[in-house]
């Protein structure tokens, strides 16, 4: 089966903010997110399945390699739904023994 992908608008507009926001301080760092994320998306065409089962039922999370982002989705049908595009979250530095 082939799959499309379609972005929600949110999801859209945000991915579009992240892209901008890094292109301000370093034009090739965003055009090298976006292209991880071209890529990641056909990936998930060829094997939908390949994301983290969400806590919500019927949803997954893609990982999206060396960006410090992720991304929700459904597969519906032939599509590949992408709901939510969010930074991960920070780990806090550890705690100093000093």
């Amino acid at each position: 089966m082939t799959f499309s992908v379609a972005w929600s608008a949110q999801a859209r507009n945000q991915f579009i903010a992240t892209l901008t926001h890094i292109a301000k301080e370093d034009p090739l760092s965003a055009e090298l997110v976006h292209k991880r994320v071209v890529k990641s998306l056909q990936l998930l065409c060829e094997s939908p399945e390949m994301g983290i089962q969400a806590p919500t039922v019927g949803v997954r999370t893609y990982v999206v390699p060396k960006t410090g982002h992720n991304f929700d989705y459904r597969v519906v049908g032939d599509q590949i739904r992408v709901q939510r595009w969010y930074r991960q979250r920070q780990q806090p530095y550890p705690k100093s023994n000093a």
